[in-house]
């Protein structure tokens, strides 16, 4: 039987056996219940998994229930649905939330679920594809059936879109509305998706009765739950701060759920939560339904291998990857650094895989579609072209009906359809940035989840949430530009990227291939991979916009304490405390220390005797566990050898029960399988099997070391030993007539390429459609005969076992009187290190009298700026026009902003005109490309509009400078061609002649438009602004307002 072997096979043919590597399996099932605020450990235990056995069951349900299409668990999950909305506002169980999915929830998502439904604010933190949206789901339905109503916030307008259409598929369409910058629908609904920062608008608001506009209050009526999707973006540098502000100013009637990616620091997120807003526990995870294999693949002497990252414990680099086993030592040991360098990196050049090669190789291994990264749009668009230079990745169907796709959008947006990149989509590849519009972006992703494409190149922004999940992630290198240098990805980035592979319901193993390239070594790629995590860092600072909205809504002492309970402030906080409490303990140490020099003399030679017993009981102990190690083995070795007679007697295939913890027979967990076949190894494309030590058939008897070949009633295929064997199914019961079954088991594993070898010392791969009908007629384990232990081998196991414990707790004994000793000798060296933290204590004391805080000081400085500028009065700090002009609007200055739109020179302007002067304050933010190009010139009105600002302009960037506040305050003449485009659009001019002769990507250019129109729409609905510009601001914003730069594209 020929199986493809994945771990060292080269496609040049390379048989050379290297070891497997698998992340994410050992620490697996590590999660954790907390309102506290301790920090979390990385590490793990070896036997940490146990909890995520249980998870594994429902993950195979679901998996069975949409393989199958699940279409009755679906209707009737929906009529659930109905049925609890429809009902009498009553308080909903875990029981009746269940029902409303087509598939059994995970432990986790269970224990999330009911937290909440005890009253409690949640924190989830778990990887991608955990499953965090149904237990937003759940909770949402939970707030519904009560008669309240939901907000949930993303940090993405096309995140929002796409929630949108989910929530309304969930509870209907007429229960869910959006709110983004751009676009408002039925904005009262049960259910109102939008961005975070429309929300913390949203809550910063004070009603005017004059102009209809509604306060914070009326908005966040009968509100129950605030979902904060994404709620890690709070380390954003540049947006966190809004996060900060939405949890600090949610009512307290308003239970919270936060959803974050896996960091290091969860519960101190919770915590902060706790403290601030009310009762909130953090529910974290780092079990993955769908586990993730890490391959690293590269090309030797012209030959592409792929192979495991990581070595067979998931804990270090694969030998087969050090520098010596791919020619490092050959190399000349030169005398000059920068030699050395350059010969670095012509070797990493050698070894970079072609695309073309790399694409094989993850369709002979059965791991598309993927998706694969790459930090640059052009390179995106490069990689997708080069597609069509080999065979189509798509079939024909699939072609046609992709065509059928493309046509369609080139009726409806024609100037949305990348001409230049349909070859490569009909071929199966496509690309996805920024700088591609709207319309194909959704093209390319609906196509994606159809399963149409095979391959998608993408920059980084692919990651962010968006729902396009693959078998497979590449990344074509682990290093990105920062600030004009290129820097490593940290953890978490690498994390959700490759995130993105595993389809919960398709797949039972999701791939990340990280690919060589001219500038890391694998060792480095190990190295990011197994730091873990880093934590959560506060943002938090205090603009213009935010002292505004807080001194409008609450005092100065109450605006002060605002600022004061930030997130930085509590990891600060909760620092101090835990030092202060280390103080605390180590003086009250140091004053009993009440004996002298002699007696601590003789507590030290009373330390050495103990020494001596201690490590005569801890070898005892070592001994008896070894004994009781081989009994164990001694007896799963015989209960394998009888289940393999009961095997042999009836024949095969016949039905088992399976227990894959494989050493440990006081952990059976049954699975009911079907053995085919057996062999003396499992196939030579298989790698071999585990080194001695790994599990418990290194002693096994031979027969006891055969393999066979399995299908579970789980759907998945597996190679496994007798030691896996726990029960036999004997009689007509355990008999299957025919061959049919067998033959069609065997050819699905002959196929399959994506083998795994897990930590239980078997094998795995997915099952096929048609091994899944097979495996609905495995009948459960209760049919079957447990292979019970020989004559006297429990009675020797367990008369092992207490000798063992007993052993264990003599060598403990002996090790707490050694510590007793020692306990007089280790506190007066402690001495010194007493009086240090003594003093540290004091600078610490003398620093938090003399300190406001994080924030505090940043606070008083930004409402110093305010008073200087005439925007707020200097005896009521009360907002003056100008200073009401900036709370109403949003951006990186609102003090500027507002500025500019009250200044008697832009009153005069015309739309198209404004336009452009909106444009040239927003530029900045839109587009980083240093060199700019564009057709249209600015008008004259709009040049000398930034001439007469320039005095403001200068005065205010002088009281900035003075209070140490720095706030860009944006006119970008460098980008004035722009305002030329902008006008010209505004004045109704097509997008063919707008982005004629610019060397902006449509996608840059969609951006800029939409953001001038945003500032623009805000300055149309500002009360404090004169008429005029109110008035010219509407009329441009309604003229921008046409495809294709909307980012909704269908409601």
């Amino acid at each position: 039987m020929e199986l493809l072997r994945e771990q060292g096979s080269a496609l040049g043919g390379s048989n050379a056996k290297q070891p497997w590597g698998f992340a994410g399996d050992e620490d697996a099932g590590e999660d954790d219940v907390s309102d506290a605020d301790d920090q979390e450990d990385w590490g793990g235990e070896e036997d940490a998994d146990e909890d995520a056995d249980e998870d594994t069951a429902g993950d195979a349900a679901v998996a069975h229930v949409e393989a199958d299409g699940g279409r009755d668990s679906k209707a009737q999950a929906a009529a659930e649905v109905q049925r609890l909305l429809s009902g009498s506002n009553r308080e909903p169980t875990l029981g009746d939330l269940e029902a409303t999915f087509p598939h059994p929830l995970d432990r986790v998502q269970k224990r999330a679920i009911q937290v909440f439904l005890g009253g409690a604010s949640v924190v989830v933190c778990a990887p991608t594809g955990a499953g965090k949206t149904a237990i937003a789901e759940a909770a949402a339905l939970a707030v519904l059936a009560r008669g309240q109503r939901v907000i949930y916030t993303t940090p993405l307008k096309a995140l929002s879109n796409q929630k949108l259409f989910e929530m309304r598929a969930r509870f209907g369409a007429e229960r869910a509305g959006l709110q983004t910058g751009d676009v408002s629908v039925a904005v009262d609904a049960d259910v109102v998706v939008m961005t975070t920062e429309v929300l913390r608008n949203i809550m910063f608001r004070v009603g005017d009765p004059a102009t209809g506009l509604r306060g914070a209050e009326e908005r966040l009526a009968n509100v129950g739950l605030i979902v904060l999707d994404e709620v890690h973006y709070l380390g954003d540098p540049s947006r966190g701060s809004v996060w900060e502000e939405v949890v600090i100013n949610c009512l307290p009637e308003i239970r919270l759920l936060g959803m974050s990616a896996t960091v290091a620091n969860a519960k101190d997120l919770g915590g902060w939560i706790d403290q601030v807003h009310g009762n909130c526990q953090t529910v974290v995870t780092r079990h993955r339904p769908v586990p993730l294999t890490w391959h690293f693949c590269q090309s030797v002497d012209g030959k592409t291998q792929l192979v495991h990252l990581l070595d067979r414990t998931g804990k270090q680099l694969n030998p087969a990857l050090f520098p010596e086993g791919a020619g490092a030592s050959d190399r000349p040991d030169w005398r000059n650094g920068w030699q050395r360098q350059a010969a670095a990196l012509a070797t990493r050049a050698e070894r970079v895989p072609a695309q073309e090669a790399v694409l094989g190789a993850l369709a002979a291994r059965d791991m598309l579609p993927a998706i694969w990264f790459i930090f640059s749009r052009a390179a995106c668009d490069r990689a997708a072209a080069a597609t069509t230079a080999g065979a189509p990745l798509a079939g024909p169907d699939e072609r046609a009906q992709i065509s059928a796709e493309v046509d369609a959008l080139r009726r409806e947006q024609p100037e949305a359809v990348r001409e230049a990149l349909v070859p490569a989509l009909l071929a199966g590849a496509a690309s996805h940035h920024a700088g591609a519009l709207p319309g194909w972006k959704s093209l390319v992703e609906g196509l994606f989840q159809r399963g149409l494409l095979k391959v998608v190149f993408a920059t980084e922004t692919l990651a962010a949430g968006i729902n396009m999940p693959a078998r497979s992630t590449v990344l074509s290198t682990i290093s990105r530009r920062r600030n004009a240098a290129h820097a490593l990805l940290q953890h978490n980035e690498l994390l959700q990227m490759a995130g993105r592979a595993g389809r919960r319901g398709y797949d039972t193993i999701g791939h990340c291939v990280i690919v060589q390239s001219r500038w890391e070594e694998a060792s480095q790629a190990a190295g990011l991979l197994l730091a873990g995590p880093e934590p959560l860092r506060s943002r938090f600072g205090v603009g213009f916009g935010t002292a505004l909205n807080l001194l409008a809504t609450r005092s100065l002492a109450e605006a002060r304490a605002f600022v004061q309970r930030s997130f930085a402030n509590y990891l600060g906080g909760a620092g101090v405390r835990r030092q202060l409490r280390e103080i605390e303990q180590l003086e009250a140490k140091a004053d009993a220390l009440a004996v002298d020099a002699a007696q601590a003399e003789a507590a030290a030679g009373g330390a050495g005797e103990a020494a001596k017993a201690l490590e005569k009981a801890s070898g005892a102990f070592r001994e008896e566990r070894r004994a009781f190690r081989l009994l164990r083995q001694q007896a799963i070795a015989g209960r394998a050898e009888r289940a393999l007679e009961t095997l042999d007697e009836g024949g095969l295939p016949r039905m088992v029960v399976l227990d894959l913890t494989g050493a440990d027979i006081d952990a059976l967990e049954p699975l009911a399988a079907l053995v085919v076949a057996a062999a003396d190894s499992p196939g030579n494309d298989l790698p071999p099997a585990a080194p001695a030590g790994q599990h418990a058939t290194k002693d096994a008897a031979a027969d006891a070391d055969r393999w066979l070949l399995c299908l579970a009633s789980d759907n998945r295929l597996l190679w496994v030993r007798g030691t896996h064997l726990a029960g036999v199914a004997v009689g007509a019961l355990g008999a299957v007539d025919g061959g049919a079954t067998a033959l069609a088991v065997m050819k699905a594993a002959g196929q399959a390429a994506a083998w795994a070898f897990m930590k239980g010392g078997f094998y795995t791969c997915a099952g096929t459609a048609v091994t899944a009908v097979l495996a609905t007629r495995v009948p459960p384990p209760a049919n079957a005969t447990e292979v019970e232990l020989g004559e006297g081998e429990l009675e020797a196991l367990e008369a092992a076992q207490e000798r063992t414990a007993a052993k264990k707790k003599a060598a403990k004994s002996a090790q707490l009187a050694t510590a007793t000793k020692k306990t007089t000798r280790r506190d007066l060296q402690l001495r010194g290190k007493v009086e240090a933290l003594r003093r540290r204590a004091a600078a610490l004391h003398h620093e938090m009298e003399g300190s406001l805080g994080v924030g505090g000081r940043e606070f008083e400085d930004v409402v110093g700026v305010l008073v200087a500028a005439g925007a707020l009065d200097p005896d009521t700090l009360a907002p003056r026009p100008l200073g009401e002009a900036a709370r109403q609007l949003s951006g990186e200055n609102e003090l500027w902003l507002a500025t500019v739109l009250s200044d008697p020179a832009v009153q005069t302007l015309k739309a198209a005109q404004l336009a452009g002067l909106a444009c040239a304050m927003v530029s900045a933010e839109a587009v980083s490309k240093p060199q700019i190009s564009a057709a249209y010139a600015p008008s004259e009105a709009v040049v000398e509009a930034v001439r007469a600002l320039e005095g403001a302009r200068s005065a205010l960037f002088d009281l900035q400078a003075d209070a140490g506040v720095h706030v860009p305050l944006a006119v970008d003449l460098r980008l004035a061609g722009l305002s030329g485009v902008v006008e010209a659009w505004a004045a109704g001019g097509s997008w063919a002649q707008v982005t004629a002769d610019s060397n902006l990507d449509d996608g840059d250019i969609m951006r800029l438009l939409n953001r001038t129109s945003d500032l623009l729409r805000q300055a149309g609905f500002c009360t404090a602004l004169p008429s005029p510009v109110r008035k010219e601001s509407r009329r441009a914003a309604h003229a921008m307002n046409r495809a294709p730069i909307s980012e909704l594209l269908s409601l």
